[in-house]
């Protein structure tokens, strides 16, 4: 969340129109608020349907609708979440449905904590994440639980968007 959602904010600073960043921060999450749990019911991998490009691509093309233009930052987060999972170290996920099917696999909460807790690269991405939000939130003054559900209420983030200049004083 914390990668992706600085690099939104990076990319969008200097716009004139302001987003919600919270549709960044849902879809870095959503393929495996999605995939996770069909994972587990369905004793397959826990990398599925949200996380091939054709979930993106249908996101992202939804997005060219004017009522759903707000889907493009939700395909951002996907996006940065596909690029961190290394997606095409999988590419019969990646490429799904014609690069064959999922794998089946017994799913556990254990195999999660015991990768988080073993695995070098997956620590170093998680804790540059948690960096990332802290830093930014930091940057953009979210810094009491008053100013964090601001941004929870609005997914404004401050310098994401030039402010207007003052006058001159003479």
């Amino acid at each position: 969340m914390g990668i992706g959602l600085a690099l939104a904010w990076l990319l969008t600073r200097h716009r004139s129109e302001s987003i919600d960043f919270r549709l960044v921060l849902l879809g870095a999450v959503l393929p495996d608020l999605i995939d996770k749990p069909f994972g587990f019911l369905l004793e397959l991998q826990g990398r599925l349907w949200a996380h091939t490009l054709l979930f993106l691509l249908g996101v992202l093309a939804l997005s060219r609708v004017s009522r759903l233009r707000g889907l493009e930052w939700v395909g951002f987060g996907i996006a940065t979440h596909l690029l961190l999972d290394m997606i095409w170290s999988w590419p019969w996920v990646a490429f799904w449905p014609f690069a064959g099917p999922f794998h089946a696999s017994k799913l556990t909460v254990w195999t999660f904590v015991d990768t988080l807790l073993t695995d070098p690269v997956v620590q170093a991405g998680e804790l540059a994440g948690v960096v990332c939000l802290v830093a930014l939130g930091w940057a953009c003054g979210i810094r009491s639980w008053a100013s964090l559900r601001a941004f929870l209420r609005d997914g404004r983030l401050a310098g994401a968007h030039p402010r207007p200049r003052s006058a001159p004083q003479a």
